[in-house]
């Protein structure tokens, strides 16, 4: 498998899920641990412990001109430390299915059209694809006696069944010879690893720059300007320079704008002034990190995913560089799904997050799986045939919102969700006042191998954990290592976050809390 390129960070998993933990970590000696890895357990973030293919394997349809502008940032005089490299993978034959995919957004193909709205064609030739060649249906359809013939006949499945084994969900008559490898840190917080094809992460940039034209801006490569800059702001991350061949090879970057990210003073300024990325993407604390620095940047257009945009923090990020702020959502195993645009909200003050114009559908199913009316709130469920190694039916996101359909003049209908609640920014304050964005813990509990969390800083400062442990770990996981020669995990956390961290270990995720699915939560205003 190769590594899967991060082009984003609007998914609401965010672009810092850990990857799985190495069978032989450092040792507890932090002087010997790597540079920037501030524990053991997060020995996967030492620079280049992953890389296995060469750049001609990662962008075989990349051009001298494409190779020579990505190795001008890798080589940059103040470039940060540089921790992985990944690439697109796009074959030359890809790129006409590229185009084809901008002209159906632009033309807005897969949505339905008519007086009455009704389920597009695609949905249910799906069903009766899959239902023939993904275990998992053939499995069901076997036990119950016939296969299912319309997504009505089928029941939701959530990240919990693609856990216990993501290959049941993956087609048998698709060759594997193209298969990336993303990781997904969901709504409960425990790593997963997604199978995804080339094509569908290279058409996020096809579905963004689409975003970005129904925001006012046309978005093309500029010689001699990086395209696309994703920035994080954690202790530790994987950064790289690469190239999207989705945008003729344009150079972008992914990097951290943390201090500890950086090899001198004054590099983050000098190397983020150079680069002058066109265009922004990060999740929202990552993004005010960056406009609080005094660097002169003139983005076309923001896009903020991975967690809930307060509308404070669009402001913030549009008066700071006066363009336009896109809040994207989506998920790693569904990909982006639903975009605001404007920030406008309804009548009582609830967002407006409309489908992106794709083979994604979108339902508001109750708990028992059964739809709910129109405008009634309920679980967010996706059903995407963008990703052959991935088709999902009836995907539970984990989010909730309610939906209402809108046609507009030209009698194309949208669907829209309403007061989508996903995952918030959250980030906790030291004793000494410092504060510690909420990816930070995510990475050293995934790195101790818990399933599911949450972590939650009460007013007067008590950092407070309810830890569901995975099978494999052992149930007093506060004090017992992941694995041989780490430090536990409350003293990592107690080390992170400066402040003793009073845990509890629950044995159903119902015990994490009606709050757990954002998994992070703080009383403090932050």
């Amino acid at each position: 498998m190769s590594e899967d390129q991060d082009i984003t960070g609007a998914h609401a998993n965010g672009p810092s899920a850990a990857p799985p933990q190495r069978t032989s970590p450092a040792g507890p000696d932090l002087k010997a641990l790597p540079r920037g890895v501030p524990d053991p357990a997060l020995a996967e973030y030492e620079a280049f412990s992953a890389v296995a293919l060469t750049d001609t394997e990662r962008w075989p349809s990349l051009s001298a001109e494409g190779f020579a502008g990505m190795q001008a940032l890798r080589d940059h005089p103040h470039a940060p430390a540089w921790v992985h490299v990944c690439g697109d993978r796009v074959m030359p034959d890809d790129l006409p299915v590229l185009r084809e995919r901008a002209a159906d957004a632009a033309q807005r193909s897969w949505e339905p059209r008519g007086e009455v709205w009704a389920r597009p064609g695609w949905v249910d030739e799906l069903v009766q694809r899959v239902s023939t060649t993904v275990p998992h249906y053939r499995s069901l359809a076997r036990r119950e006696g016939r296969a299912p013939r319309s997504l009505d006949d089928v029941a939701p499945v959530s990240r919990d069944d693609l856990g216990r084994g993501v290959a049941d969900f993956v087609p048998v008559d698709v060759p594997l010879d193209r298969v990336l490898e993303g990781s997904s840190s969901g709504s409960t917080g425990a790593a997963l690893v997604v199978p995804l094809h080339p094509l569908s992460t290279a058409a996020e940039v096809v579905y963004l720059t689409d975003l970005a034209a129904r925001a006012g801006v046309t978005w093309e490569a500029e010689p001699g300007r990086t395209c696309l800059l994703n920035v994080v702001d954690q202790r530790t991350a994987f950064t790289y320079a690469s190239a999207l061949t989705a945008k003729g090879g344009a150079p972008m970057a992914r990097v951290n704008v943390h201090p500890d990210g950086w090899r001198a003073p004054g590099d983050r300024e000098a190397f983020l002034a150079d680069a002058d990325a066109q265009v922004l993407s990060g999740n929202p604390l990552s993004l005010l990190a960056l406009a609080d620095l005094d660097i002169e940047l003139h983005p076309l257009v923001v896009f903020s995913g991975a967690a809930h945009l307060a509308p404070g923090a669009r402001r913030r990020l549009e008066q700071r560089w006066g363009v336009p702020v896109v809040d994207v959502y989506g998920t790693r195993e569904a990909g982006l799904v639903a975009a605001d645009l404007t920030g406008d909200r309804t009548t009582d003050g609830q967002t407006r997050h409309t489908v992106l114009p794709r083979r994604v559908h979108v339902e508001i199913l109750d708990e028992h799986g059964t739809p709910v009316p129109d405008g009634e709130r309920g679980d967010v469920v996706v059903t995407v045939d963008d990703n052959p190694y991935l088709p999902l039916l009836r995907y539970r996101t984990g989010d909730t919102a309610a939906l209402v359909r809108e046609r507009d003049a030209e009698g194309t209908w949208a669907t829209v969700l309403v007061g989508l609640e996903g995952r918030a920014a959250v980030r906790f304050q030291t004793a000494d006042g410092r504060w510690v964005p909420s990816v930070d813990t995510t990475q050293l509990l995934q790195a101790y191998g818990l399933a599911a969390w949450h972590l939650h800083q009460a007013a007067d400062g008590t950092i407070h954990l309810a830890a569901l442990p995975t099978r494999a770990t052992p149930p007093t996981v506060a004090t017992v290592p992941a694995q041989p020669g780490l430090s536990t995990l409350d003293t990592a956390l107690t080390a992170l976050l400066g402040r003793p961290v009073l845990t509890t270990t629950v044995s159903d995720p119902r015990d994490l809390g009606p709050g757990a699915k954002r998994r992070f939560s703080s009383d403090l205003d932050v």
